[in-house]
């Protein structure tokens, strides 16, 4: 299930401070920008305008849990039967609502800097779920050209052991480009 890059010609150079700029003309009507409210992941703001056509829409993407994900981290097997689980439900809503309510902040905060940057067509989704699937799942039905996101930049048994969002996503889209932004990147 690996990347097939066969068939795929590079639309970036980059120019001398690093930053990734399309080929030519080469600009994309279809961008799915990720975030995670992170400072790295608004890394990947700046490239946006760089490489989202006149007129294309950007589609800014944040992934909160889904009830069982916050069941499976906050009970030791799972979801528990019986009286407690109606407390623990009443507190996994509260969870999500803030969750939500800092997801919208975030999304709100990325519109206005890319409205600043120039950006008129911004769509804003807040997707429940394992983070990398979501994404997938948002891209492939959206038919987005290319996804941003920026990388943590693990390696290693620190990448084995927290996983990658970045990596699950260049994984499993096949048929579009991913334009990872390094945490180093100027």
């Amino acid at each position: 299930m690996g990347r097939r890059t066969s068939g795929i010609r590079p639309r970036f150079e980059s120019d001398v401070n690093g930053t990734a700029i399309p080929k030519g003309n080469d600009m994309y009507q279809s961008v799915l920008l990720t975030t995670d409210g992170s400072e790295l992941a608004r890394a990947a703001l700046r490239h946006v305008p760089q490489v989202l056509a006149p007129g294309g829409t950007v589609t800014v993407v944040e992934v909160i849990d889904a009830p069982s994900q916050i069941l499976a981290k906050t009970t030791s097997a799972g979801f528990e039967y019986g009286s407690g689980a109606i407390l623990g439900i009443d507190l996994v809503d509260q969870m999500i609502a803030a969750q939500r309510a800092a997801a919208e902040t975030e999304l709100a905060t990325v519109r206005k800097s890319l409205e600043q940057a120039g950006v008129a067509n911004i769509e804003t989704v807040i997707l429940q779920g394992v983070p990398g699937d979501a994404i997938v799942a948002e891209a492939q039905k959206r038919k987005a050209e290319i996804v941003l996101m920026s990388t943590h930049g693990r390696s290693g048994f620190r990448r084995t052991v927290l996983g990658s969002v970045a990596d699950h996503v260049l994984r499993h889209l096949d048929d579009i480009p991913v334009l990872l932004i390094h945490p180093r990147a100027k």
